[in-house]
């Protein structure tokens, strides 16, 4: 009787066929490294709410708050928010017994807190327009001029980065792909001279004798403001311009121009993106700066800056008129900050 031999054969293996493999692009790499961040995704959507409610301020003025940002009101000068109108003079009374005595009255806080959860539910079941954080000096709604403040903030703070960036970008490479030539020399002595002016008085006397409108303002602004990225992007291109492909591309006679534009640029490119980022925040508090000094921007527009000026000497008396604004740029500058060191993090390759 024959016996069945049983072989074990391996599958056979076509040279040809190629093998796929996942790549992965740089900026692919960028997106899931965002995507995983928490942090910064949380820091993106609440700028981005604070970008819809500014957009959308004539809609929820109109709508849902029920006030004009330049309506005013004599007879409702510096009220608290309606919803606190019983709990203010407790809260008051709280206030005086801290500096009155040697400890404060915290037995009120009870009574405070029952009286202000009362009046929000009042807020709601009444159906009449609430001040949700009272009124200023001419009797206009805090939180719908805060609302629509933030169309004029973060406008100028857009603009401050778009003319920054632009004047940085284009001095600093420049200046980093001419050096030690009379360009780069011309450059640094423009630099450094802007950079001897305090900026500040500088701004102050400009506002004061051109009085700028938001995009003037902004202008203003960011042509002060290049110098520090114009030194980051010329310190960045001192190493890339010595590179192979560069080289390469000098030799076979590629305008500077295109070398800069296809060559140099996209290696900075993740250091001009986080700048523009912070800008925008910071061009946010000098405008806020500016117009709390008064030579902002002024009546009748709304800016979170003019507001805070607005409420310069009534923080005893009338404190919603420094908090309302102080919140809208403190969750602005927040968000932004986070989002810019998140990108940061995710477009460093070296990470």
């Amino acid at each position: 009787m024959a016996e069945r031999v049983l072989t074990l054969s391996q599958p056979q293996i076509k040279r040809n066929e190629p093998v796929p493999v996942a790549v992965q692009s740089y900026w692919g790499m960028v997106r899931r490294r965002l995507v995983r961040d928490k942090i910064t995704m949380f820091a993106l959507g609440l700028l981005i709410f604070m970008v819809v409610i500014s957009l959308a301020s004539p809609w929820i003025g109109t709508h849902l708050l029920g006030f004009d940002p330049t309506s005013t009101d004599l007879l409702s000068r510096n009220q608290p928010p309606t919803w606190a109108t019983d709990a203010w003079p407790l809260f008051q009374s709280f206030t005086q017994s801290c500096q009155n005595n040697a400890h404060c009255d915290w037995a009120q806080w009870g009574h405070i807190l029952q009286r202000a959860a009362a009046g929000i539910g009042q807020c709601f079941t009444n159906g009449a327009p609430c001040h949700w954080m009272g009124t200023d000096d001419a009797g206009r709604d805090v939180l719908t001029r805060g609302v629509y403040g933030g169309r004029i903030s973060l406008r100028i703070g857009v603009w401050v980065a778009g003319v920054s960036m632009t004047l940085g970008v284009l001095m600093g490479l420049l200046s980093g792909y001419y050096a030690t030539t009379f360009i780069d020399d011309i450059i640094n002595a423009i630099i450094m001279t802007l950079g001897s002016i305090p900026l500040l008085f500088l701004l102050i006397i400009l506002s004061r004798i051109f009085q700028p409108g938001p995009e003037g303002l902004a202008i203003l602004i960011g042509a002060f403001g290049w110098m520090g990225l114009s030194r980051l992007i010329r310190g960045q291109i001192f190493s890339v311009r010595e590179r192979e492909y560069v080289i390469a591309a000098r030799a076979i006679g590629t305008p500077s121009w295109r070398i800069m534009v296809r060559h140099v640029l996209p290696n900075v490119a993740s250091i001009i993106i986080v700048s523009a980022v912070f800008n925008i925040a910071g061009a946010i508090i000098a405008e806020a700066g500016l117009s709390y000094l008064g030579v902002g921007i002024g009546p009748p527009l709304a800016s979170w800056g003019n507001m805070m000026q607005g409420s310069l000497g009534n923080f005893t008396d009338a404190p919603w008129l420094v908090i309302t604004p102080g919140i809208f740029i403190f969750l602005a500058t927040l968000s932004i900050y986070l989002l810019g060191d998140g990108l940061r993090d995710a477009l460093d390759p070296t990470l």
